[in-house]
């Protein structure tokens, strides 16, 4: 889509920050995260310590879509490989501590090994108030904000936090439960927020909040007059009352809409491709014995039908 950033903190050579997005934590919740804002366009990394909540289960039986349900494992697996299809850099790093960087109006997130910049974080793991203490110190030193460390990260709005680019998304939030099929969803929301919430910067809120992740048949967007039409309901829906923005920034918010709008749509060639695509890499996570066995078994249904 047109609408993704062309450049941003992560990826401007001058910028010191090194990361656009961190999700702190590689369960279902934050690969979720990561998915949505890599899609946007945000140069995203997870840090997964290894120690996704999922993993105390056996197995699951009650995430949508798996009938017969899914180790944990492989159902990680294949997060991670959604995420790194998108782009995602997925490190094997148990992140200690995020804090505040004044100088750059960034975090720094530390982990066993390295520090990094952040523009945005997203806290997606099973961690106790500790890793988040020092944005709360930091917090509580404001006259503008109390904060209390122990519990001031788990009230959140779709995943924001009282700190401004700080996310919380999973089992750290009173959003959510201890369901993966409910994390993977509140990971996504989230995800989708800070997409909003970013787009609200470059634009204004109005045109942040109507971002979507979505591809729609071909036909389904532009046509004669669509154009106009587009152009009135912008000007009606988009624009804020008493508004100040110059002719360039609302001329640039609305083409950028309506491309990103044309950019959604796919024919049908293209929809066949993308849907074998998508089952070659489901295949990829598949043991080869158990392909091989249901190959034979419809080898054998197909001569039984021949008879």
């Amino acid at each position: 889509m047109t609408t993704k950033p062309t450049r941003t903190p992560a990826t401007d050579p001058d910028s010191p920050i090194e990361h656009d997005v961190a999700v702190v934590g590689g369960g279902a919740s934050g690969l979720a995260a990561a998915v949505f804002v890599a899609r946007y366009g945000l140069d995203t990394t997870v840090f997964d310590g290894g120690k996704a909540a999922i993993t105390q289960c056996a197995h699951v039986e009650n995430y949508l879509g798996f009938p017969g349900g899914i180790s944990p494992n492989r159902f990680l697996d294949l997060g991670r490989a959604h995420a790194t299809h998108e782009g995602v850099e997925v490190v094997d790093d148990r992140v200690t501590a995020v804090r505040p960087h004044e100088n750059e109006g960034a975090f720094l997130v530390e982990t066993a090994e390295r520090e990094c910049l952040a523009e945005r974080v997203v806290v997606a793991a099973a961690y106790d108030e500790t890793v988040l203490a020092p944005v709360a110190e930091a917090l509580d030193e404001s006259e503008d904000v109390e904060a209390d460390a122990d519990d001031l990260f788990v009230p959140t709005d779709d995943g924001r936090t009282a700190v401004d680019g700080l996310y919380v998304a999973g089992w750290m939030s009173d959003e959510t439960a201890h369901q993966v099929g409910i994390n993977a969803g509140h990971g996504s929301r989230v995800g989708l927020t800070l997409a909003r919430d970013h787009m609200s910067e470059r634009y204004w809120p109005a045109v942040g909040e109507r971002y979507v992740d979505w591809v729609v048949h071909d036909g389904r967007y532009g046509g004669e007059g669509w154009d106009e039409h587009v152009d009135e309901w912008f000007d009606r829906e988009m624009l804020p009352a008493d508004h100040d923005l110059d002719s360039e920034a609302i001329a640039a918010a609305r083409e950028d809409l309506k491309a990103e709008f044309l950019g959604r749509c796919l024919d049908e060639d293209e929809r066949r491709q993308r849907d074998r695509a998508g089952q070659r890499e489901l295949l990829e996570h598949v043991d080869d014995d158990l392909i091989r066995e249901h190959v034979t078994e419809l080898e054998g249904t197909d001569t039984t039908h021949a008879n």
